[in-house]
């Protein structure tokens, strides 16, 4: 009878997990959100230029899939021969797609009047104001950083990673996933510190070309 309930409590189980992986495949209807997030850099091990951590912040936002027009800016730079900064503050405007809920939406609808101002300032038309707001198919993709010698990110990173992912990139919608490891300490670079899995909603077909 024991043997009975475990194998009932093992299909249980495995449906469960069914369900969510085909919950994490599923395509939902997203909409670009911008964000404009900043934080100062405070790290223990690796210090960065201005135009360093610029870069690794921007290729980051590139794996992950932000609209092309994202800027990364850096204020706080001291250091006129472009060395090492001490505390620099990192601005990321930029936009990913969030799944188009109903507070998504309200909060969109809310902008809009202020989209709509940006947008004739700009001697655009009112409808471009609207382009961030239109929905399109999307899924959860896997975006995987390893700190390899060989790759972008590296177990040097482990602080910068650290506070971008609680700082920038949660607050955006990205996901940390179930073995998803950063182990950073202070003034040493461990072997492996480095293994972010990140979900992030991508569309899934190319957008239109324009023209």
């Amino acid at each position: 009878m024991r043997r009975a309930s475990t194998t009932a409590l093992f299909a249980i189980l495995s449906a469960a997990v069914g369900v969510a992986s085909a919950a994490d495949n599923a395509t939902v209807n997203a909409v670009w959100v911008d964000e404009d997030l900043s934080f100062t850099y405070v790290g223990f091990t690796s210090h960065y230029s201005c135009g360093g951590i610029r870069d690794k912040v921007a290729y980051v936002m590139q794996q992950l899939g932000a609209r092309p027009d994202f800027k990364v800016t850096v204020a706080g730079c001291l250091n006129a021969s472009s060395g090492p900064e001490i505390m620099p503050r990192v601005r990321v405007r930029a936009a990913l797609p969030r799944e188009a809920t109903p507070t998504v939406l309200a909060e969109l609808t809310r902008e809009r009047s202020t989209r709509e101002l940006a947008a004739h300032a700009q001697g655009k038309p009112a409808a471009v104001a609207d382009e961030a707001t239109a929905a399109f198919p999307a899924a959860w993709r896997m975006v995987t950083f390893e700190g390899t010698p060989s790759s972008a990110v590296q177990d040097g990173d482990c602080e910068l990673m650290e506070q971008l992912i609680r700082q920038v990139l949660v607050p955006m919608g990205v996901r940390e996933v179930k073995g998803s490891k950063l182990d950073c300490v202070p003034h040493q670079v461990p072997l492996n510190a480095v293994n972010v899995k990140l979900q992030v909603l991508a569309p899934t077909r190319a957008p239109p070309a324009k023209g």
